[in-house]
C-alpha cells in the first residue's frame, strides 16, 4: 500500500562549513552544564572502541555508546572518559556488531545487535542485573536504528540480505514485556533498501535509507493504524550516505553526509554540511537539557575513534 500521508544504568582539521543554520558548531571546551558547574565537556574525546550508536541519559547527561569490538556498552558520566558499562551477549563465531541504543526508561537501556543475518536482536540492559535478549523477534533482520515510542514499544529499522540478492529493509514495531522479555514484531514500513537511521518527534517517524540516499517521514499514528505495511515513498530529502539520526524540536535532522561530512537536514529537506572533518560519522544524540549534540566519529582504518561534542545555540530544542 502507499506510504501514509507525509506529515511529523548507573553504568568529538576543519571548522564548521556554515554559521547560518540552527546548529552552532561551537566546541564545548570551556562551556559549563547548568547545575553541574564542575563539569567541562571536551569537544573531542578518544574512545578505545569501535563505537557506533550513542544515547544521552536525560536525568544527568551521562553518555552511552555501543562498542562493536568488545560487544559492550561504554559510558561516560561527565563526557570526558569512557568505561565499560555492560557486556552484551555475543554469539560464538560471529563478529561483534552493535547498532543504536536508546533509553526505554529513566535508567534502562535497549541495545540493538546487528546479527549479520543470523542473530539480529534487541537486548534489554537494566539498571540492575544482566542484559537479556528479547525473544520473539526475527533474527534474520540486521538491526540498525532504534526509537522508543512508549512503555514496552519501540521502532526498529532493519534490512535483510540473502546471497547476491538486493538488500530489502523496513521498520518494525516491537512490543515487549519488560518482565518476561517476550516480544512480538510487526512490520510498519516495507520496500526500503538499507534503512539505518530512525528518529521520532511529535508524532512523525523519520527514516534514513543509506543505499538510496534518501530520508522519508510519515505519521506514526497512520503507520500504527494501517492494516498492512506501508511502502516507503521517494523521500523528502536526499543525502549522500546518511547514517543514524537525531531530530530536534523543530523537526531538523542530524546525520552523516558524504564520506567525511555531518549534516543538518531542515524540515523542508534542505541539507547543509555542518562539518566535513569526520573520519566516519555514525551515531548522533541530542542532550536538550544541557544543550549539547554528541556525534560518534569512528576511525576507518585502525585509527582513533572519538565522541565529539558541540553546543546547541539558544532557540534550538
Amino acid at each position: 500500500m502507499p506510504m501514509p500521508k507525509i506529515c511529523r544504568r548507573g553504568r568529538g582539521a576543519a571548522v564548521a562549513a556554515s554559521l547560518t543554520v540552527a546548529l552552532c558548531l561551537t566546541a564545548l571546551a570551556g562551556c559549563v552544564s547548568p547545575g553541574r558547574a564542575q563539569d567541562v565537556v571536551p569537544p573531542r574525546v578518544a574512545v578505545d572502541a569501535r563505537p557506533n550508536g550513542i544515547a544521552v541519559r536525560a536525568r544527568d547527561g551521562a553518555v552511552f555508546v555501543t562498542d562493536d569490538r568488545g560487544s559492550a556498552v561504554l559510558w561516560s558520566a561527565h563526557g570526558a572518559a569512557y568505561a565499560r558499562y555492560a557486556a552484551i551477549p555475543a554469539v560464538a563465531g560471529e563478529p561483534g556488531g552493535l547498532s543504536q541504543l536508546a533509553f526505554a526508561g529513566p535508567d534502562d537501556l535497549l541495545v540493538e545487535r546487528f546479527g549479520f543475518g543470523r542473530s539480529g536482536a534487541l537486548v534489554d540492559v537494566p539498571a540492575v542485573g544482566r542484559p537479556v535478549v528479547l525473544t520473539g523477534t526475527d533474527p534474520v533482520r540486521r538491526r540498525l536504528g532504534l526509537a522508543v515510542i512508549g512503555p514496552g514499544r519501540v521502532l526498529s529499522s532493519w534490512f535483510v540480505k540473502i546471497g547476491n540478492q538486493p538488500e530489502r529493509g523496513g521498520v518494525s514495531l516491537v512490543t515487549y514485556d519488560p518482565a518476561t522479555h517476550a516480544a512480538t514484531e510487526r512490520v510498519l514500513i516495507d520496500g526500503m533498501a538499507k534503512p539505518v537511521g530512525l528518529a521520532v518527534r511529535d508524532g512523525t517517524v523519520y527514516v534514513s535509507d543509506q543505499s538510496s540516499g534518501t530520508i522519508v517521514r510519515a505519521s506514526l499514528d497512520a503507520l500504527l493504524a494501517a492494516p498492512q505495511p506501508a511502502t516507503a515513498g521517494p523521500g523528502y530529502a536526499r543525502v549522500d550516505g546518511p547514517d543514524l539520526l537525531a531530530v530536534d524540536g523543530d523537526g531538523a535532522l542530524y546525520t552523516k553526509c558524504n564520506a567525511h561530512g555531518f549534516c543538518r537536514i531542515a524540515p523542508d529537506g534542505t541539507a547543509t554540511v555542518l562539518a566535513d572533518d569526520f573520519q566516519d560519522a555514525r551515531g548522533v544524540a541530542i542532550d536538550r537539557t544541557r544543550r549539547r549534540l554528541y556525534v560518534v566519529d569512528r576511525a576507518r582504518q585502525g585509527g582513533t575513534s572519538y565522541v565529539r561534542s558541540f553546543a546547541l545555540p539558544a532557540g534550538t530544542d
